[in-house]
């Protein structure tokens, strides 16, 4: 009795946890490049039983004469990595198996249904699965901080696992989206709950964004989500305290920056002028935003000759990627550029297509102040805001799909009720 009574408890607290874990660190691709490819193929492997697991209750729904709008969510995005390779073998020549190979991380889509499922069938509520959620992001944060802080990213150097630039050097090529995940979870349980432990996370997810993603624009996006959410969801009385307190930090920490890394608020300065520069027609000499310009002037090109389905993805496998053909380019650098270049008109609007109806459903869910899914509301608009700049969706599509499917059980099987998770 005690030997059975100890296998549940170790599954129920171990075990399934460990899985959840593993499910969220492969669909997010955090450790996809990781040289020894072990996590490539277990992220395929979720991507099968996923697909597997999703198709098979859409079919049998079908069969019984139902279904759902997550089909009409789901079947144009699984459609439309088809067209991106036959559009690259058309423009490039490159073979079609290698382009539709070369966008399978795409496939993850199904992700998003399958936790819808277990969200639906589940018997536990929504509780615990917020807690195995929430767990799995800060141990892929507590990852990605062990890796950029402990581990010489120069032993990776010549693998995928990590890239070089002028202004950053050398780096771990992670999912930042992830690190404002936790920031914006954090931040909403400080907001409403009191719960300043959570300052812990909320400051070593901006630790990590000011010394190791260095994007201006993802500081400016993370930034306005913060505090569009601080002014719908807090009260006056909090938003003065709050702000007061916040400001007082803020001034404090730009201080001890400034006595002991003087350069680094330097830096900062530099690096937002340069941006303030170019928005006002001005010019630098600055090398990424340099670049980022050639890489727009060369995304532009490419769409206005295929405007509708884009020029498709060309596999770094296939004569150097996009590189080889056009030298330094990269499409995900350029945001919405990079998404017209590579999907056109037609194939950039399905990727939208979950950020226009979480949207039109915001007023229906107005009134629920679950935690989750208030993290995933503004974690997707985060990551809408995002891709105005970086093309986040061409490499990372997991977490927005994970985000949708969440918000959509919301949205049609859950009822409203507050927050509970400590």
């Amino acid at each position: 009795m005690e030997l059975s009574r100890l296998v549940i408890i170790s599954r129920n607290k171990l075990l399934t946890p460990f899985i959840w874990v593993m499910f969220f660190l492969l669909s997010f691709r955090v450790l996809a490049r990781f040289p020894s490819g072990i996590f490539e193929a277990l992220f395929m492997l979720v991507v099968v039983i996923c697909a597997v697991v999703s198709i098979r209750n859409i079919v049998l729904n079908l069969l019984e004469g139902k279904a759902n709008y997550y089909l009409l969510v789901l079947l144009p995005l699984f459609i439309l990595p088809f067209i991106v390779a036959f559009q690259a073998n058309r423009e490039f020549g490159q073979p079609y198996l290698i382009g539709l190979l070369s966008q399978r991380q795409q496939f993850i889509i199904f992700a998003g249904y399958f936790v819808f499922l277990h969200l639906q069938n589940s018997r536990q509520g929504n509780e615990i699965f917020t807690k195995r959620f929430i767990l799995s992001l800060f141990i892929i944060m507590f990852i990605m901080l062990f890796f950029s802080v402990l581990i010489d990213p120069s032993k990776f150097n010549g693998t995928d696992f990590v890239e070089f630039s002028l202004n950053k050097g050398l780096h771990y090529e992670f999912p930042s989206d992830v690190i404002a995940t936790v920031i914006l979870f954090s931040t909403f349980k400080i907001l409403n709950d009191n719960r300043l432990r959570y300052l812990i996370p909320l400051f070593l997810g901006f630790v990590y964004f000011l010394v190791y993603i260095q994007d201006r624009s993802q500081l400016l996006m993370i930034s306005i989500t913060i505090m569009i959410y601080f002014i719908r969801n807090v009260s006056l009385g909090k938003k003065v305290i709050y702000a007061a307190w916040g400001g007082l930090m803020l001034m404090l920490f730009v201080s001890i920056i400034m006595l002991v890394n003087p350069a680094f608020i330097d830096r900062y300065i530099t690096l937002f002028a340069n941006a303030s520069t170019i928005a006002t027609g001005g010019h630098t000499s600055e090398y990424s935003t340099s670049m980022r310009i050639t890489e727009s002037a060369i995304a532009l090109k490419g769409f206005a000759e295929h405007p509708f389905w884009g020029n498709g993805f060309v596999s770094a496998q296939y004569k150097g990627g996009f590189s080889g053909f056009f030298g330094y380019f990269y499409a995900s650098d350029v945001g919405i550029l990079g998404n017209l270049f590579v999907y056109g008109i037609l194939g950039t609007l399905i990727f939208y297509i979950p950020f226009i109806v979480t949207a039109i459903w915001t007023k229906k869910l107005r009134n629920n102040n679950d935690i989750l899914l208030n993290t995933c509301q503004y974690g997707l608009f985060f990551i809408f805001l995002d891709m105005i700049t970086a093309a986040s969706n061409i490499k990372y599509m997991g977490l927005p799909s994970v985000f949708f499917g969440i918000i959509y059980y919301y949205r049609f099987y859950s009822q409203p009720k507050k927050n509970t998770i400590a």
